[in-house]
């Protein structure tokens, strides 16, 4: 029998795909003249490629894992901390160590993960968000720190 993470994996990539699929021929534009398709597109390959590893790792999970330190009615409160702290650190300490310290923290909301696939995780992700809204879309928001362009 399929676990619900691998289900939920799935969906997440079918409904990834099918994004993809139905914006596949709007115009995508370019990163300083975006067009219709472009946001839509890279969320539904986002999607697609998240729903995939999900499902990868509800399949490799073994049905003896532990439980999470944490309780389980306090997980989402983890996420929204995590949240509350990009938010809140965002302007004085940049986006590449707000991005990776609220990720960090939001995983622990999952019991699955390991601390190395938590590292990874919010290591892969501040490089997205970096590399997406930073130097892509050049939004005005610090990148690093005050401290540390000092």
């Amino acid at each position: 029998m399929m676990s619900r993470d691998a289900f939920a994996g799935l969906f997440v990539a079918l409904l990834g795909g099918g994004i993809l699929l139905l914006t596949w021929r709007y115009p995508s534009g370019t990163m300083s003249d975006i067009g219709p398709g472009m946001v839509l597109q890279l969320a539904g390959i986002v999607m697609l490629l998240l729903g995939v590893g999900m499902a990868f790792m509800a399949f490799r999970a073994s049905q003896g894992d532990t439980e999470s330190i944490l309780p389980r009615n306090l997980r989402p409160f983890i996420i929204l901390a995590g949240m509350a702290v990009f938010g809140l650190a965002l302007e004085s300490v940049g986006l590449v160590l707000t991005g990776f310290l609220s990720t960090f923290l939001a995983t622990w909301g999952s019991p699955s993960m390991t601390l190395r696939g938590r590292i990874v995780c919010a290591a892969i992700l501040t490089v997205f968000v970096t590399l997406l809204f930073g130097y892509g879309l050049r939004l005005q928001i610090p990148i690093w720190p005050r401290w540390f362009l000092a």
